[in-house]
């Protein structure tokens, strides 16, 4: 667990009057903060959510007092307190002790149900590259620009042996393709946030050959 979650040392986003309409339960001015999906980190990556936006403002009763809200969803009070760095602090544990409780749920019901505590094959992406293909070269894409007006979109893009980026725009002789590559673990230990998991090695192969390159097995994987 990340002790500058606890102490509140978070990054902060200062807003305003019209952050929020005036009949909400947030103060019109306070700051906004990121609580990520993956937090707290001793749960497992296969139940993570999506990042939640969270404000914190001194409650409009009480000046001398801070309380931490989610932004959507429940929009909850997660934690009060008499300064915004213990608010914040107080809010990333209440969180954390609810997550975790969620993660011993869920392992329980996969236990009941005669499964792992989390599922035991994960294919794990580490690289994804799209190519852009043209009569005459091939390169490595870097963003889309799109068109403006009637005109073709242009790619951005760099050599895939160096040199200095350059566009090239897109046509009907121009083509994309995504190259991507993975790992298979399986009771390795590792927990990879973005991945694919599977119960059993026929569902992990079969993502891998229909959505992926190459995939290597993790060096790390146990000794039969």
């Amino acid at each position: 667990m990340r002790d500058d979650y606890l102490t509140g040392d978070v990054h902060l986003a200062v807003y305003g009057l019209g952050r929020f309409p005036s009949y909400s339960p947030f103060a019109e001015n306070g700051y906004l903060f990121t609580v990520p999906g993956s937090f707290p980190e001793d749960t497992p990556a296969h139940i993570n959510v999506t990042d939640w936006e969270m404000a914190v403002y001194r409650t409009k009763d009480d000046p001398d007092e801070w309380e931490a809200r989610d932004t959507n969803g429940q929009r909850r009070v997660w934690a009060t307190a008499g300064t915004r760095r213990e608010a914040i602090g107080l809010a990333f544990q209440e969180i954390a002790r609810k997550r975790r409780i969620a993660a011993s749920d869920v392992a329980a019901k996969r236990k009941a149900a005669g499964l792992e505590p989390v599922p035991p094959y994960t294919v794990e992406t580490v690289s994804s590259v799209t190519l852009v293909i043209a009569p005459g070269a091939i390169a490595v894409l870097d963003r889309i620009e799109a068109a403006n007006g009637d005109g073709p979109a242009s790619y951005h893009v760099h050599d895939t042996q160096g040199g200095e980026p350059y566009v090239i725009r897109a046509d009907d002789g121009v083509t994309l393709r995504t190259t991507t590559t993975g790992v298979l673990h399986h009771h390795c230990g590792h927990d990879p946030e973005n991945a694919a998991r599977f119960e059993n090695e026929a569902g992990a192969l079969i993502y891998a050959k229909h959505g992926m390159a190459a995939v290597w097995p993790c060096t790390e994987l146990p000794a039969d």
